[in-house]
């Protein structure tokens, strides 16, 4: 079970490619899902115009997109893990 509060961030681009438009809306529809079952996951959309603005989102290492950032820990980037993946991740802080 996780305990202390778990900030999680999904970049994307604000004009990305059909593939990552689909990427993007089923991690979006995960992270709603582990949302109801911990109630101390906190999930921000960042949508960024250019992929030069990578360097404005902390943790941001790799600019392939969407990318999910765990307690500003980068933990992927143009995949989709499943949801008992996303929850491994959230419960070790991204570690």
């Amino acid at each position: 079970m996780v305990h202390q509060k778990v900030n999680v961030k999904v970049v994307s681009l604000k004009e990305p490619c059909t593939a990552c438009i689909i990427i993007d809306g089923l991690i979006k529809e995960i992270l709603a899902k582990i949302q109801k079952e911990y109630n101390n996951v906190e999930v921000e959309i960042i949508e960024l115009e250019h992929p030069k603005q990578a360097h404005l989102v902390k943790g941001l290492e790799v600019e392939k997109f969407p990318a999910i950032l765990i307690n500003d820990e980068q933990v992927t980037a143009g995949s989709l893990p499943s949801k008992q993946q996303l929850i491994s991740m959230i419960q070790t802080g991204g570690a």
